[in-house]
């Protein structure tokens, strides 16, 4: 059959005329596909066969004679093809390996969604020590079995792999399964791009897909890692309202979270829905998304990572995802799209010119760490053209800040989305300590339910477990329940680990402040460090009282970070740590990490609030004009948590500091739940009242005249942190007889030991 489709029939054929003849047959195959013929062959019909005479050699045509096919009209080419649907999966086999190697735990997902794959292979693809090349391998070793033992209807079997394939919004495994189905002769889905992107492209998203992949989702394992959910919870704020924001941002000074989501037009989402399509520009977002320190927008932003390098996003498709972290320095000050590519490959400048020439479409870029810019770059930088769309306007970006510089963002023309980072609830947070504390997942779940049902009962929580870690779990909590203070805190969940960890290694001590805690942090991190010297670690009893051979590097590294703080710089190279001394350089006191950035080493410390309250410490301890420092930061939004870390550790003792709580008459009242028989409002926060009435010895407000207005602008935040971190009496009076109309109303109030503090002496 073969000799006689190729035209080259001899009377004792051999394996040389065989393989000549398989060889034109193939050329013209490819011929004719490449031509979009129709499915039957020319010479098909009758009048255009020529048979040869078998045996007449005369007649034989020679090579520069043309070859006319010939076959049966009822035979096509398509058709002969997918006789053997086994050869054709066959034949694509080494490419769909190394391209379902790249998406292997997304397409494994979405094969098995389809019933395509038994749950053994699923599972066998998520073991662990295995290479992803050789699980797909493997993978495409048992569809080719399956495949086989589908008798009834392999061909459809084939055909549903191939739109599996093509979902999953890769190039090369669309290519495969579009050349699979016109072998079948199969039509072409509708959502198949018709312009598909180019080799250099893909590999360089291949590879920026490998290398998310394989990053974890938390950066660092110190302070340990908890909570099922690092990334904390999202609050979508549908309306960009300053007020809204203001009132926000006090809930969150008293670690009130769950307020902060009941807020008027606040929602909580998933992660999936960050890049849920908005606006008059569904395909070009500008997200942007806050929260304070430690509480993980970094953390979301490599989960985004790895849910792209899993297979396409929900909600959008993206060609490419650039992570951008803007405390790197050439990111910061970068020119071009090319200068935004982290890791430098030879395909990037083919890569950024084609994402140029199509305006960034295709792209999302995620700017991590926009309140590390200066100010200055913050107005002129090629993030802030991106993000404001004077550049690459086609593409999506995903601008993360502390809320302190968000204010710039929400400026953005047609915003799509403003998320706030907001952390654990109040049950998560004691969710989170049990699960911590308590590694058997049995007991652990026990003291959930406990927890709960003590809760809905309003009982003391309490637990019958002997089990020693279950009963420190219920102490924290217990601790936690009385000193709220500390609790407002531990939404956070930087500062929910450093909580757990520091009360665990201090016998059951709670902190009483951010600076107390972060101080405490330290000594745990240098004394995890020193074990590994010939320093018994149970020594060292304070920051303030370390050996010699320690105090000296740390202040170094203090000294390091007030001068880089100033300088809005939070990595450095080794060429800028060459001054420290080697005592210093052998670790770090392990307080550093190290990061490649464009094939360089470089270094940060372990968060940046890190590397504040280090700077914090040489301002208290080593700067001879405290109060002059003090004041000359005031205003510069890179030391605000700095400042908060100053007044903890200095108490804000020096009368220069009442300046700053006296500086103006306010004109506040702050309300609480009225008394029985008096209208009014039950805010928990300071808020302007300048038209009330006096009814007898009480104040009420009547309704058709009472204005409610938020009033954190003249009362700000930093005022209330700074009071809660230095516990200094003096300025809370100052404070309280600055307002003029100082009153307090209280009926079954419960108030936070942070209320007390800020309010005690209005």
């Amino acid at each position: 059959m073969l000799l006689l489709l190729s035209g080259d029939v001899e009377c004792n054929p051999g394996p040389g005329t065989l393989l000549k003849a398989w060889n034109r047959l193939m050329n013209f195959l490819r011929h004719f596909r490449s031509h979009n013929r129709v499915h039957s062959i020319p010479g098909s019909d009758p009048s255009e066969r020529q048979i040869p005479d078998q045996c007449a050699g005369d007649n034989t045509p020679n090579s520069n004679t043309p070859i006319v096919p010939t076959v049966s009209p009822s035979v096509s080419v398509l058709t002969s093809i997918s006789g053997n649907s086994k050869d054709i999966l066959q034949s694509h086999a080494d490419k769909l390996v190394h391209a379902i190697s790249v998406n292997l735990y997304n397409v494994t997902e979405s094969l098995y969604a389809k019933g395509l794959i038994p749950q053994q292979t699923k599972e066998d693809m998520h073991v662990q020590g295995v290479a992803d090349n050789k699980k797909a391998g493997n993978l495409v070793y048992v569809l080719e079995e399956q495949l086989e033992a589908k008798l009834n209807n392999p061909e459809q079997y084939l055909i549903d792999i191939c739109h599996v394939l093509i979902n999953q919004q890769h190039r090369t495994l669309t290519d495969i399964a579009t050349s699979i189905l016109h072998q079948l002769g199969q039509s072409i889905p509708d959502n198949v791009t018709s312009s598909p992107i180019p080799d250099d492209v893909q590999v360089y998203a291949d590879n920026m897909r490998k290398h998310y992949r394989n990053q974890t989702i938390v950066a660092e394992a110190w302070p340990p890692k908890i909570g099922k959910d690092f990334y904390g919870r999202l609050a979508l704020v549908e309306k960009q309202d300053p007020n809204t924001q203001a009132e926000s941002a006090g809930l969150l000074l008293r670690g009130q979270v769950d307020k902060t989501v009941k807020l008027t037009e606040n929602n909580k989402i998933s992660v999936e829905d960050v890049l849920k399509p908005k606006g008059k520009n569904p395909l070009s977002l500008r997200v942007v998304i806050d929260g304070p320190p430690g509480i993980g927008k970094t953390t979301l932003c490599r989960k985004l990572l790895n849910m792209w390098s899993n297979g396409p996003l929900v909600h959008q498709q993206y060609d490419l995802v650039l992570y951008c972290p803007l405390r790197n320095s050439k990111i910061a000050t970068a020119t071009t799209l090319a200068d935004l590519f982290e890791y430098r490959r030879y395909e990037v400048p083919i890569v950024a010119e084609w994402f140029e020439k199509r305006n960034g479409e295709g792209l999302l870029i995620i700017f991590d760490g926009w309140d590390e810019l200066s100010e200055q770059l913050r107005q002129s930088s090629l993030a802030a053209s991106i993000i404001h769309r004077k550049q690459l306007d086609q593409c999506s970006v995903i601008a993360t800040s502390r809320s302190y510089a968000s204010s710039t963002l929400l400026e953005i023309s047609n915003l799509s989305r403003y998320v706030q980072v907001i952390g654990f609830s109040k049950e998560e947070t004691s969710t989170v300590i049990i699960q911590t504390l308590q590694k058997n997942t049995k007991l652990a779940q026990e003291l959930i339910d406990k927890k709960k049902e003590d809760d809905k009962n309003h009982k003391p929580f309490t637990t019958t477990q002997s089990n020693k870690d279950s009963q420190l779990a219920v102490k924290l909590i217990n601790d936690l329940e009385v000193r709220n203070d500390v609790q407002s805190l531990c939404y956070i969940p930087l500062v929910c680990s450093m909580v757990i960890l520091v009360y665990c290694k201090e016998g059951g001590h709670l902190p009483t402040t951010l600076t107390q805690l972060y101080e405490n942090f330290i000594l745990q991190t240098i004394r995890r460090h020193v074990k590994r010297h010939d320093i018994n670690p149970r020594t060292l009893d304070s920051l303030s009282s370390l050996p010699s051979q320690l105090a000296k590097p740390l202040q170094e590294m203090c000294q390091l970070a007030y001068t880089n703080l100033a300088n809005t710089r939070m990595a450095f190279s080794s060429h800028q740590l060459q001054s420290l001394s080697e005592a210093v350089k052998e670790d770090y006191l392990g307080l550093m990490t190290t990061f490649i950035e464009y094939d360089e080493e470089k270094y940060q410390f372990l968060h940046l609030s890190i590397q504040e309250f280090l700077a914090a410490w040489w301002i208290a301890k080593h700067e001879e004009k405290i109060e002059e420092v003090f004041k000359d930061h005031f205003d510069d939004d890179h030391f605000r948590m700095c400042l908060r870390f100053v007044a903890g550790l200095t108490h804000l003792e020096h009368e220069s500091y009442q300046q700053y709580f006296s500086k103006q008459q306010l004109d506040l009242e702050c309300k609480r739940k009225p008394f029985f028989g008096y209208e009014s409002c039950h805010l928990p926060h300071f808020y302007q009242n300048p038209e009330t009435r006096k009814k007898g010895r009480y104040r009420y407000a009547k309704s058709n005249n009472h204005i409610i207005l938020d009033d954190h602008d003249n009362v700000p935040i930093l005022l209330l942190q700074l009071l809660y971190e230095s516990q200094n009496t003096t300025l809370c009076q100052i404070l309280a007889q600055s307002i003029k109309s100082h009153s307090l109303c209280l009926n079954k109030v419960l108030l936070s030991l942070f209320d007390w503090l800020c309010l005690s002496y209005v």
